[in-house]
């Protein structure tokens, strides 16, 4: 059974309940279960007289999960000491977890269209490419980021739909977090520029291996630690993923990204793997540094 993207609508609202001391940390462990969730996949974010909020800090789920799970969340709930559950007790959701929901009659129906679902959304979330730029000139607005532009321009012409993911620091934290942000939003592309050296300030690959602890590297240029500013002694491209997303480190000058996307075009066309693509970008990255 396929998993389906939540797209960044992960709240679900549950009218119709009492509370009166209850263990909100108990509450949210409840509805994972209900959920078929591990413990801590799910946290309270409002909990009122008539009503409580969930929300779930994945960004996919098993539709098996989630289809017509409505009745099995009410009882959950019902089970947890303080709470009271309505008779017309209800449960709401703005994205696809709405279909907790679903009646039982219509659940087979839902499931049997599974494949199909699941096929629309990778499509979907396939086309949207996010572009993220590091550096602190960036961020200042001290120079142009002519990167989004060039990604814009080539995979747009391709039917790509190309967002600007920001400009961030050169730091692992708030790289970190920028991309997984935004592969919960539903990008099925992010692609960093900048931050690849070998100097201390560079932290991309750093980062995105914290990401994917398996991301592929490729090496670009080699030197000699110490020498100079390099305290590490490769420049080094990147290639992974993280759940439906793929992951690209590219080089912050706008020469080499140019360089690199038809490469990367070819490579969603043709389905490389990722070790492949990284050495496919390497050669041609290598040329360009030449």
């Amino acid at each position: 059974m396929p998993d389906v993207e939540l797209l960044d609508k992960t709240e679900v609202w549950v009218r119709g309940v009492a509370l009166q001391g209850v263990d909100l940390h108990q509450l949210a462990r409840s509805a994972a279960g209900a959920l078929d969730l591990e413990p801590g996949a799910v946290f309270v974010t409002d909990a009122r007289d008539d009503h409580v909020v969930f929300d779930v800090l994945k960004p996919r789920m098993a539709l098996a999960s989630i289809v017509g799970r409505e009745s099995a969340l009410l009882a959950a709930l019902a089970d947890v000491p303080g709470l009271s559950v309505a008779a017309d007790a209800s449960v709401h959701s703005n994205g696809v977890l709405g279909v907790i929901g679903t009646p039982a009659d219509e659940v087979e129906g839902v499931l049997a269209r599974a494949t199909e679902i699941d096929d629309r959304l990778r499509s979907y979330v396939s086309k949207r490419v996010a572009v993220v730029s590091t550096g602190p000139e960036v961020v200042a607005g001290n120079i142009t980021d002519t990167n989004l532009a060039t990604v814009s321009e080539v995979m747009g012409r391709a039917g790509f739909e190309v967002t600007a993911g920001g400009a961030v620091l050169d730091d692992e934290e708030a790289i970190v977090g920028r991309v997984l942000r935004l592969v919960s939003e539903g990008y099925g592309i992010v692609i960093t520029t900048g931050g690849v050296g070998a100097e201390d300030k560079d932290r991309t690959i750093e980062a995105l291996q914290r990401c994917d602890p398996g991301l592929v590297t490729a090496v670009l240029a080699t030197y000699a630690v110490g020498h100079g500013r390099h305290v590490k002694p490769h420049v080094r491209i990147g290639v992974g993923s993280v759940e439906w997303t793929r992951l690209i480190a590219l080089p912050g000058p706008n020469r080499e990204v140019q360089a690199a996307m038809p490469i990367l075009l070819e490579a969603l066309e043709s389905r490389w793997e990722d070790a492949f693509l990284a050495h496919r970008f390497a050669e041609v990255l290598r040329d360009c540094m030449r």
